[in-house]
């Protein structure tokens, strides 16, 4: 939320003409006679703002010394994600914009390349909601300066319609100039420290790199179409353009510090005023802007643009410790929740094969969305740019559902996707997905697979999707299938000593099988603990296995289970899975 408080500040700028400078007027030349119809819709603007600002229901906001997150100049933001909706607009300020829209459609159908006209049309329809209308009054706008395709980018955006926005700004960009394009790219309002002088060190061009990686992992949705990330960017510096051409409702009217906030924050969709008493005869109140919730930080953190496949799940979750230098709140993203699963990561050649299970049985909303065939799932594999990516989506969606996608061979960032976009809701887990290699061995191994025990034993990682198991919680009592995978084994066959050991954590020390113990002296301790000799697959390198175990004897809490394998001196392995007991009825 941002908090505007009047106030006697004059500030007055006296800027010298710079040699060389150019200025590109984007605004198509408006005929004469409509000069004075427009000056009369820029009075009705600024009109109804100011009747906005002084009927805005009155709301009780946060109130100390410590309530802004960040002071902007003359505005204060805070972020309160569990504060009470904001109490709807009256009908009379619903009427009064619908009065408005109509005057500037009756100029706006005459003249739909007027900059002001064709903007302040498509801000007022999509603030009331009239997305169609405000696309078809966009595709209105047919100049061939980039303002038009600029506008086209805004309605589509606040649409929905991402993929459509993201090329309508494209051509944008490309309609501009050298000066236009850099500006509209620069990112340093949103950049936060460590992130910002590696930025300023390089020019324009240099930074474009930098800048495509960012926008690609800073969205919510990477197997969405479009980058909604940078289109919500870029209908924000529009946004800027519109207010700065028609001031919004907060007085004093556009400045740095709005656009700044508006840039960072994005621009306020309810507005509010505080109810404070004793306000003089003729003041202007204090008016609150309430921006959407819940908003998670924009753009990721350095260490994630470094090295996303070093990333884990809790830091793309992170909702931010303020103050947050940037938010963003995607509609269709409202609930925004953890998703159950299990993935693993298999070798075959120089190709990386990931499979995902997944459960949405435990959420009312997304459940509902599945009976209702409106759920879409999606698995996306990237080490960082948008051009490695591997998509993959789910022919159909029910409360559970199994995914596989190829890349090529390495560690990256694994994303999967459930989402219902009618209700606003997604279901996400991404995170860094590592290789387990283990260089002082000649064999290496594969993740361990958890899977539901059925007639037979699968065969291959192929086999065994269909029967993953879609979380690594384990109920009391079960019995669990374990899959794994070697490879480099003698095809020939050699003999292979394979241990199993489920460990339960440690409080004082963590993992009670890590540090410097050897896994045969923590062995005898544990509750579950399964060897047995095995002699690789004949005839190739890769050797499959699955054994069932009974964790009959574990008791609820968390522990490590952890896969040993053992071809001689030099040639010992291992790879491990949290796990995690529950009751039945949890």
């Amino acid at each position: 939320m941002t908090f505007s408080h009047p106030c006697a500040i004059v500030l007055i700028l006296s800027l010298a003409p710079v040699a060389g400078a150019q200025v590109r007027d984007v605004r198509p030349v408006t005929p004469l006679a409509v000069t004075t119809s427009i000056e009369a819709l820029r009075a009705a603007q600024e009109g109804f703002e100011t009747y906005r600002r002084r009927n805005a229901p009155a709301f009780a906001i946060r109130t100390g010394p410590d309530r802004c997150d960040e002071t902007v100049g003359r505005f204060c933001y805070w972020y309160e994600e569990d504060a009470p909706e904001p109490p709807n607009e009256s009908e009379r300020i619903t009427e009064a914009r619908n009065r408005l829209i109509e005057q500037i459609d009756s100029i706006g159908r005459l003249w739909p390349n007027d900059r002001w006209v064709s903007g302040q049309r498509v801000r007022y329809l999509t603030e009331a909601r009239r997305y169609d209308e405000a696309v078809r009054a966009a595709k209105a706008c047919t100049s061939r300066e980039w303002w038009c395709s600029a506008v086209r980018g805004f309605a589509f955006h606040v649409a929905g319609r991402f993929e459509e926005a993201d090329s309508a700004y494209e051509a944008a960009l490309e309609l501009m100039s050298d000066t236009e394009r850099c500006a509209w790219r620069d990112l340093k309002l949103l950049l936060d420290d460590n992130q910002l002088k590696r930025y300023r060190e390089q020019n324009c061009k240099g930074r474009l790199a930098l800048e495509q990686r960012i926008w690609w992992l800073s969205r919510p949705m990477l197997s969405g179409r479009g980058n909604d990330a940078r289109t919500e960017y870029y209908s924000r510096l529009m946004m800027a353009h519109f207010v700065e051409d028609a001031p919004s409702a907060y007085a004093m009217g556009f400045d740095f510090d709005e656009r700044e906030l508006t840039l960072r924050y994005g621009w306020p969709i309810a507005w509010t005023r505080s109810p404070t008493v004793g306000i003089s005869v003729g003041a202007e109140p204090s008016l609150v802007g309430h921006e959407r919730t819940p908003a998670h930080p924009f753009l990721p953190a350095r260490g994630v643009l470094d090295n996303p496949a070093s990333s884990d799940s809790a830091g793309w979750r992170s909702k931010g410790i303020p103050p947050v230098r940037a938010r963003y709140s995607p509609v269709y993203a409202k609930r925004l929740i953890p998703l159950e699963h299990q993935s693993a990561l298999f070798r075959r050649g120089d190709s990386a094969m990931v499979m995902v299970a997944w459960s949405v049985a435990k959420d009312e909303q997304l459940s509902a969305a599945a009976d209702a065939s409106e759920l879409t799932s999606a698995m996306v594999l990237t080490r960082g740019d948008e051009r490695d990516a591997a998509f993959v989506r789910g022919q159909s969606a029910g409360r559970t559902g199994h995914l596989m996608a190829r890349s090529a061979w390495g560690s990256m960032l694994l994303s999967v996707e459930v989402a219902a976009a009618k209700r606003q809701t997604l279901a996400r887990a991404r995170y860094g997905v590592r290789r387990s290699d283990s260089p002082q061995s000649r064999i290496q191994v594969s993740d361990i697979v958890l899977f539901e025990p059925y007639d037979g034993m699968p065969a291959s990682a192929e086999d065994v999707l269909p029967h993953m198991r879609t979380s690594e919680r384990i109920p009391v009592g079960s019995r669990v299938g374990i899959f794994w995978e070697a490879y480099n084994t003698n095809p020939t066959g050699e003999s292979i000593e394979v241990n199993i050991t489920v460990a339960p954590e440690n409080n004082s020390g963590g993992w009670l099988s890590r540090g410097l113990r050897a896994l045969r002296r923590v062995r005898e301790a544990q509750p579950v603990s399964v060897g047995l000799r095995d002699v690789s697959a004949r005839g190739s390198p890769v050797t499959a296995r699955a054994v069932e175990v009974d964790l009959a004897t574990l008791t609820p809490g968390r522990y490590l289970l952890q896969l040993e394998l053992d071809a001689g001196p030099g040639n010992v392995v291992r790879v491990e899975r949290t796990i995690t007991v529950v009751t039945r009825d949890s």
